[in-house]
């Protein structure tokens, strides 16, 4: 994961779905709702690394220059790692907060 961090540029760690539904109801979100996307996202992940490695590389590289692309490139081959690994968890959090003037 800290090369996944790394590579992002990222100024943040990540936690678990759970710590992020957990803060959600401390802050007084009501009916807090947790939908694990990890299972789809690695499936598409790896298509689009797929995609940015082959066909689209040269269109790509022709606007934004091969050296952008490639790093973009080895971010996304650390992004599937810890995607593969469970480590990286995208998630859809929902929740409702109460109005507090009630």
């Amino acid at each position: 994961m800290k090369a996944y961090v790394a590579a992002e540029g990222l100024s943040f760690a990540m936690a678990s779905p759970s710590r992020y539904a957990q803060a959600m109801r401390r802050a007084g979100f009501a009916d807090v709702t947790v939908r694990d996307r990890n299972p789809w996202y690695r499936h598409v992940a790896r298509g689009e690394l797929e995609r940015l490695k082959g066909p689209l590389y040269p269109t790509v590289a022709a606007v934004v220059g091969a050296a952008y692309v490639d790093k973009n490139i080895r971010t996304w081959e650390a992004m599937q790692k810890v995607l593969d690994s469970g480590e990286h968890r995208p998630t859809h959090l929902r929740g409702w907060k109460p109005d507090a003037k009630g």
